[in-house]
């Protein structure tokens, strides 16, 4: 039977890809369980214990994934990098005007 710390632990790993900072936070989250699980190595194994964590817009995103991304943690995590690292929209550049010097 699951621990109360368990769920905490599994709420925390739920990606939507909603946020900058979460697909990151996934990933490690993710590394830390397959390598206390013992299972750091096994790309297979991690991709299945991923899978119930992704949700919304993560979650229809992977759907469309090919099976072999699916199924082999590092492609999947490059994947996820690529799709909610890269998109993320780049911080403005337009120029912010000097304040006014007041004599």
């Amino acid at each position: 039977m699951a621990s109360q710390s368990d769920i905490a632990e599994d709420a925390a790993l739920r990606f939507t890809g909603e946020s900058a900072e979460e697909p990151e936070d996934f990933i490690q989250a993710v590394n830390k369980r397959a390598y206390a699980a013992g299972k750091h190595k096994d790309n297979a194994w991690i991709a299945d214990f991923a899978y119930p964590f992704f949700s919304r817009k993560a979650l229809r995103w992977y759907e469309d994934l090919d099976e072999a991304v699916q199924s082999d943690w590092k492609l999947l995590k490059r994947a996820i990098l690529a799709e909610f690292i890269d998109q993320q929209p780049a911080a403005s550049k337009v120029p912010i005007a000097a304040p006014a010097v007041i004599r």
